[in-house]
């Protein structure tokens, strides 16, 4: 008896250990994961045909990999741009269009795309923006964030006491009394790590040494925030550029039978003491041509500064045991106007501004016989496909909540489509409900525009833009179009996006109306993390000039009304809650208890979810 309940042991041993070989071995083989995110990045780089650009470093990585021409963002404005993106869903399916609602608050259970990774044994890592300021989301990373080091002030002596003064000088309601920026643009004689993204990219590389050393595969995101305002870059690469040579676009109109709203108001660049009066883009007055041409220098030069730093972590994986097993990808979260309209900055569904960088580099590719490295597919793609393509490149599984397809298609054959259409969509503010919600659909031929009333779905505005003759969407041409293509193009578009009433206010918010009493909430951290609270509004954001970081040992009470929300995550990813206050004085406590359970609770969830499992049916 004894005899055979050993030799069940001994089997069940041998078993285990084969299961735990077949795991280890299908790790290692598991590519690795260079995630690399430029902010505000339009397609102004040397392997996109701009001759003025200096960017050898992401035409090298275009070199060893693919580009995709015709590559679109979900939402032109950050947050819901990469919300999208990292969840792998459609905005409308999010419940994330604006910059000011945290996606945890649409969907506090959204499984992101470094989380899903982990869950098949990665260790995700993150530096920089990869998700919209200020919110990092630490349950995404098998670490927590680091801080950078101070950095040096990069504009000149007196700057402060100009914004001090100009602050002073504006109307008293004006809402930038309490947040007037530095200049637009700084030529600091500083070198490339003592200015933000030179900084997190010292830090990237560290992790990138130490992760190529390990068994597990990585997930590395470092995301660049230039060339986003304000355009700070070292003065050797504005030196890189005769600003005489650069485009100035004197002579742009705006769009002829188009509503007013298909144009942002240029008022992100007003933020900024040298731009507080900036025009619209209706408005007589335009910028004159001096300061237009400095800006259009000042977006290249931090174009160039980036490119630098993406060379120094290309270098570096070069360098590292995980070269030959790395996949490379580089994107942007939207494109970027530099007069283009009369307008500046992101926020339309034009081609300008919907239309993205998007470079993927494999192991394959390195490989004689690949078919796609160093070539242009005109193919369409949007960024919700990474998700999917990233899983079946590293042969897992892929969640079915995701909305986009794998671009492995065409990354086996630039000449394979995978999408009929890409479609991009924006909010538009309006009075009186009158809000609206323009869908931007590009299929290879045409862009169509259909503007909805956001409560109600109902169509009231339409664009229509010939690319084969007006590739600058400069006439629309919807009035005049056949009724066959008109109902051809609606119909395309309502396949994916049917007409309906949308709601703006997320799951999780404040709720003024259970009660309005007094009310204080308490938070006391006795685990070995920074614990963050973020009050959340009544409209689901958080509130940034009040969040409250506590460390161990220490409290913080919280001073509210009953039905107030707050937000609660710890640095290390493994506290995430949601309180409100219930009775008038409210205490919470995290012990450190608490944070040791978790622990052992993730090591069990991931250990049961690293099992082999196929990248799709076809491998079943």
């Amino acid at each position: 008896m004894y005899r055979h309940k050993n030799q069940l042991l001994i089997l069940a041993v041998a078993i285990a250990c084969c299961v735990q070989s077949s795991l280890t071995t299908a790790q290692e083989a598991r590519p690795n994961i260079l995630f690399i995110a430029v902010d505000d990045l339009r397609p102004s780089i040397g392997c996109y045909g701009d001759d003025l650009a200096v960017t050898p470093n992401m035409d090298r990585l275009a070199n060893d990999g693919l580009v995709f021409d015709r590559a679109y963002c979900q939402v032109a404005v950050c947050n819901p741009s990469r919300a999208s993106l990292m969840t792998g869903q459609r905005p409308d399916k999010l419940g994330v269009w604006t910059l000011s609602v945290h996606f945890r608050e649409a969907q506090p259970n959204a499984v992101t795309m470094p989380q899903w990774f982990r869950k098949f044994g990665y260790t995700a890592v993150s530096h920089g923006k990869i998700y919209h300021n200020p919110t990092p989301d630490p349950q995404s990373w098998s670490e927590p964030i680091r801080k950078l080091p101070k950095l040096p002030y990069p504009y000149p002596k007196g700057t402060k006491k100009k914004i001090k003064a100009a602050k002073e000088e504006l109307p008293k309601n004006d809402w930038r009394k309490t947040s007037l920026r530095p200049p637009c643009f700084a030529a600091p004689e500083l070198p490339d790590h003592k200015i933000l993204d030179g900084a997190r990219t010292d830090m990237a590389i560290e992790d990138l040494k130490r992760l190529s050393e390990q068994k597990e595969p990585f997930f590395l995101a470092m995301g660049y925030i230039r060339p986003h305002l304000s355009w700070v870059s070292p003065k050797k690469y504005w030196d890189l550029y005769d600003p005489a040579k650069l485009p100035v676009l004197t002579d742009e109109q705006i769009n002829e039978n188009t509503p007013k709203y298909a144009l942002h108001n240029n008022s992100e660049l007003s933020h900024y003491i040298d731009l507080k009066d900036m025009p619209k883009p209706w408005d007589d007055e335009t910028l004159a041509e001096e300061k237009m041409r400095k800006m259009v220098h000042a977006y290249y030069a931090c174009v160039s500064y980036v490119d630098a730093q993406i060379g120094r972590i290309l270098d570096a994986l070069e360098q590292s045991p995980a070269a030959d097993n790395t996949i490379v990808v580089l994107w942007s979260d939207h494109g970027y106007k530099l007069g283009e309209y009369r307008g500046w900055g992101k926020m339309t569904n034009y081609e300008i501004d919907a239309r993205v960088p998007l470079i993927i580099s494999t192991p394959a590719m390195k490989t004689d016989s690949a078919k796609s490295r160093g070539k242009t597919t005109t193919q369409l793609a949007e960024l919700l496909d990474l998700f999917p393509t990233l899983c079946e490149l590293a042969n897992i599984e892929t969640p079915d909540f995701v909305d986009g397809k794998s671009l492995v298609p065409t990354l086996n054959d630039p000449q394979q489509s995978v999408h009929a259409a890409a479609v991009s969509q924006y909010y538009r503010k309006q009075p009186d409900d009158g809000s609206v919600m323009g869908y931007s659909m590009r299929t290879p031929t045409h862009r169509f525009v259909e503007w909805r009333n956001f409560a109600t779905g109902e169509v009231v505005e339409n664009e229509l833009y010939d690319h084969s003759s007006d590739p600058l969407e400069k006439k629309n041409i919807y009035a005049d179009a056949s009724p066959d293509l008109l109902n051809e193009l609606s119909e395309q578009l309502l396949s994916t996006h049917p007409r309906k009433g949308l709601v703006m206010t997320p799951t999780v918010h404040s709720n003024p109306a259970r009660g309005r009493l007094a009310a204080k909430i308490s938070f006391e951290n006795q685990t070995d993390s920074t614990i963050s609270i973020i009050p959340i509004s009544s409209k689901g954001a958080r509130r940034k000039k009040q969040i409250k970081r506590i460390e161990n040992g220490e409290d913080v009470t919280m001073k509210g009304k009953l039905g107030d929300v707050f937000v609660v995550e710890s640095a290390d990813g493994l506290i995430n809650e949601i309180h409100s206050p219930s009775i008038p004085e409210h205490k919470i406590v995290f012990p450190p208890t608490s944070i040791q359970e978790k622990q052992n609770e993730k090591k069990t969830e991931d250990a049961s979810a690293t099992e082999v499992r196929p990248a799709n049916e076809n491998q079943r």
